[in-house]
């Protein structure tokens, strides 16, 4: 038997030329995502610091020329002051208006509660001393009001027979009553915290039914409000939470109800724990099928 030959195997290779596009893959894509990642990055930040306040800008800055820059004096007010977020009426980690967003830091920080009351302690003091250094506002001192209450720090302007804040009758504001607003303004913008704006007047009716106190107090405490937002350095939009007029539904401690020291404006700067109380009372609750 003749021994049978392996036949020859024979490899032959192939080489298949490529376009343009073999020689560079996908690498082009990963380059343009990454552009188009940087330039949405990049409006998104000229985004939030053209909406960013003077002070907020201030405090950029200065962290890109020192990285301590927020442990140094100018640092902290900034921070203290402004330091609740980008946007105008931001509040950062704090409570929103409608209780999401952030962390009750009043209940989970036993602690935040004592610096706000701190920080609200010296919102008072310094209201207080500049009505002793202006020579217009001296005058005023004694219808000026502050304590606390549960809600928060309330300060109360109160009319006086030879200084009335109101032309009778009406929510026309006196000339130094603007001045009186703006200054309180300047240092309520500076917290965090909202607050809340009351007209009350004496129980003095109107002879003609159909304008009452409730309109006329309800009108003086919205003036008050246009003024504290409108101010160079007021309230923040958005600061304000509630606008509301009492009417004579209020008179003061120990006053008659016709006293004329019942015609006040009252300004509650609120709490954190008020604000989120009062927020998760009034939402509405989901109501059971079949029942209106």
């Amino acid at each position: 038997m003749s021994d049978q030959q392996t036949p020859e195997v024979k490899i032959k290779f192939i080489k298949k030329k490529g376009g343009h596009a073999a020689a560079h893959g996908g690498a082009w894509k990963v380059a343009y995502a990454d552009l188009v990642t940087a330039m949405m990055a990049f409006f998104l930040l000229m985004w939030l610091l053209s909406s960013a306040n003077a002070n907020t800008k201030a405090g950029i800055a200065g962290m890109f020329q020192d990285a301590n820059f927020f442990n140094t004096e100018r640092g902290k007010e900034i921070l203290a002051n402004h330091g609740k977020g980008i946007l105008p009426g931001g509040r950062g980690m704090a409570p929103g208006p409608d209780g999401d967003g952030g962390t009750d830091t009043a209940s989970e920080n036993p602690g935040a509660a004592a610096e706000e009351h701190k920080a609200m302690e010296a919102t008072a003091e310094a209201i207080e001393k500049a009505f002793q250094q202006d020579e217009l506002l001296q005058a005023f001192q004694d219808q000026i009001h502050m304590d606390f209450t549960d809600e928060g720090l309330r300060i109360q302007i109160q009319d006086k027979a030879a200084q009335v804040l109101f032309d009778s009758g009406s929510a026309t504001l006196k000339s130094y009553t603007l001045s009186i607003l703006r200054e309180i303004a300047k240092e309520l913008g500076k917290l965090p915290n909202r607050v809340v704006i009351g007209g009350h007047t004496d129980s003095q009716q109107y002879a003609n039914k159909a304008y009452s106190n409730w309109e006329l107090s309800s009108e003086r405490a919205n003036a008050a409000r246009r003024v504290m937002e409108s101010a160079a350095e007021g309230l923040r939009p958005g600061q304000v939470r509630r606008v509301t007029g009492y009417a004579d539904t209020i008179p003061l401690e120990g006053k008659e109800p016709k006293d004329p020291q019942n015609r006040r404006i009252s300004i509650i700067v609120v709490s954190a724990a008020s604000e989120a109380a009062e927020t998760k009372h009034q939402k509405a609750q989901p109501r059971e099928k079949g029942k209106h």
